[in-house]
């Protein structure tokens, strides 16, 4: 059962829409370009590397849902074999990316130095038992073997097809701080699926966690598990809640809610019972789910990739033009016009050093903004402390001790500051984009002045070079950051303590945590603080990489378009007009393949 209006079409097999034969064209100009010489090597390898792209892109589905609603079985279901292992007890902070491969393997990563952890084997029940001794909290309680992720690749027919399944760590599980490493987490994906199951079909947690998924990602898709619990007045009367809670409470105006018993689904899949999987509710999560979010990917990147092949032949276009026109010049007027461009580029030197030192301003006030908002945030982080010790003091009255205070904040830092960082980290990277957006159109202006010298120097026309396209990354990227939630070993009660009286006691231990909390308060925003710099850093230089990389590689193709025209005229002068019919020639097969391009750029 499905509630909502989905495409209905069920193909039988995923194939990319808008231009089936993308890879094929793109093989064609790659092929093109690479006999046209050596300095056409760069073009062909940005070509090799789209249609790598193309065939490596994954649609990213995150797997939602507290402990015991069955994300692992679901899981299991899609991919048709106990591939993670059933949370019989609660999971660690854990996430588990799941890839298609021709065979079935695993690697756990650390955070520290430590090696990556192998599995290569055939049997799937291997691989859960292999996992069972990072993922859960039984073989490894509160993560003390630091993993930072698993990887798992799985011949299963919905990886080959496309699709990465990321099993997320539980909402509400053994660290609180999940919750939010989850939420700053979800953004680089695709789509989520949100577990839920009749028993109760929706909890307060859970509402309260998707009021913040909903404002993270375009696209949850709800899935009702355990159906087969329920007759079919329950399972209606089930959905209905589930709908309504979804629009009222965590403000979904249409919850597309599917029906389904993962357990039921794994064992038909495993019996390769086709009418099983059917009755289980699988298929339709399979079909409808799984198909559209990748035939929607996939329309988006045969967009992106076709308007970057399109800009890569424009460019070999324009420098064999270049180069056709300088063969039709005099070598005395070729010459002269080399030597005003080479001197030309003075002035656009000069522009770029101008560029570059507002750039440096740029990244200067942005690191003053974060350095202002970690100020705003310590008095909040301190105050937020005080009011965890002042409710541990409340709560324990004259048996309150050190010890239960401290761990309380233990308790409280990595949630607060995993949330303080998402927050951060996203007003950050939008302050980024908006100080960025000048600088990007004064970079594109930079670059076609080049082009425009060129284009008047040689009587060419011009055409501003396209702006950079941004592929979406092909991986997300999990990071729990290690917050500071203990500065000293616990401080034994001493003899004095125990001689005063409550009040002054009590006076002493706060004094003694307090001074713990603006230690605490001091490293941790400290920390935030350098992070959210660092990061601000990276990406300044990787803007900066690709200024001066799209600038030089603007000056030396021209000069190497003008220098194999010149190179030419100079060896052999009757070979001359052959080569300009070949450069015409050259010219116009690749316009074809430009036009055939055409439909996936619109």
């Amino acid at each position: 059962m499905q509630i909502d209006n989905l495409d209905t079409a069920e193909p039988a097999e995923i194939t990319p829409p808008g231009n089936s034969h993308l890879p094929d064209l793109l093989r064609d100009a790659s092929e093109r370009v690479g006999v046209l010489g050596a300095e056409f090597e760069a073009d062909r390898d940005r070509l090799d590397g789209l249609r790598q792209r193309l065939q490596e892109e994954r649609c990213h589905l995150a797997v939602l849902g507290q402990f015991k609603r069955g994300k692992s079985t679901l899981i299991n279901a899609l991919l048709g074999a106990p591939v993670l292992p059933a949370a019989v007890v609660p999971l660690t902070s854990i996430p588990t990316f799941l890839h298609g491969g021709e065979q079935l393997t695993a690697r756990v990563v650390f955070g520290t130095s430590k090696p990556d952890e192998q599995f290569a084997g055939s049997e799937s029940d291997g691989l859960a038992e292999f996992l069972e001794k990072f993922v859960t909290e039984e073989a490894n309680p509160h993560n003390r073997l630091g993993v930072e992720q698993v990887e798992v690749t799985y011949p299963a027919a919905v990886l080959r097809q496309g699709l990465a399944l990321i099993d997320t760590p539980g909402i509400g599980s053994t660290f609180r701080h999940n919750t939010e490493a989850t939420l700053n987490f979800l953004p680089q994906c695709d789509a989520a699926l949100f577990v839920v199951s009749a028993d109760p079909p929706v909890t307060e947690v859970e509402i309260e966690f998707l009021k913040h998924v909903r404002s993270k990602l375009a696209r949850v898709f709800f899935i009702l598990n355990k159906v087969d619990y329920l007759d079919a007045d329950e399972r209606l009367t089930a959905v209905a809640f589930l709908q309504r809670m979804l629009r009222e409470q965590a403000g979904f105006e249409s919850p597309v809610i599917f029906c389904a018993s993962a357990r039921q689904g794994l064992n038909a899949r495993q019996d390769q019972d086709a009418a099983g999987w059917q009755r289980s509710g699988m298929a339709e999560i399979e079909h409808r789910i799984v198909e559209f979010l990748l035939n929607e990917k996939t329309d988006v990147l045969n967009h992106a990739i076709s308007r970057q092949a399109d800009d890569i032949l424009a460019g070999v276009q324009s420098r064999l033009e270049l180069t056709r026109r300088s063969l039709h010049l005099p070598l005395v007027d070729l010459d002269e016009r080399v030597h005003q461009f080479e001197d030309s580029l003075t002035h656009v030197e000069e522009q770029r050093i101008v560029f570059m030192n507002r750039l440096a301003h740029a990244e200067k006030h942005l690191a003053k903004f974060i350095g202002e908002h970690a100020d705003e945030l310590l008095p909040k982080a301190f105050s937020f402390l005080h009011g965890v010790v002042q409710a541990c003091q409340e709560s324990d009255g004259a048996s309150w001790t050190e010890d239960s205070t401290r761990k309380a904040i233990a308790d409280a830092i990595p949630s607060f500051f995993e949330r303080e960082f998402g927050a951060a980290h996203q007003i950050c990277d939008r302050e980024l984009q908006e100080a960025l957006l000048p600088h990007r159109r004064r970079a594109d202006d930079l670059i076609a002045s080049v082009h425009h010298l060129v284009a008047k120097l040689f009587d060419l026309p011009f055409e501003p070079p396209p702006a950079e396209i941004a592929l979406a990354s092909s991986k997300p990227y999990w990071r729990t950051r290690q917050w500071i939630f203990t500065s000293v070993s616990s401080i034994p009660p001493s003899w004095i303590d125990r001689l005063l009286p409550r009040r002054l006691r009590h006076a002493r231990i706060h004094r003694r945590i307090m001074k713990q909390v603006d230690y605490l308060v001091t490293r941790n925003v400290g920390d935030l603080q350098s992070g959210l710099v660092e990061n601000l850093a990276k990406s300044f230089q990787s803007f900066r990489t690709g200024l001066e990389n799209r600038l030089q590689n603007a000056i030396q193709t021209t000069r190497m378009a003008i220098e194999t025209a010149r190179r030419r005229r100079t060896e052999d002068t009757a070979s001359v007009a052959p080569e300009i019919d070949r450069l015409e020639s050259t010219v116009a097969n690749l316009q074809k393949i430009r036009q055939q391009l055409a439909p996936s750029r619109k």
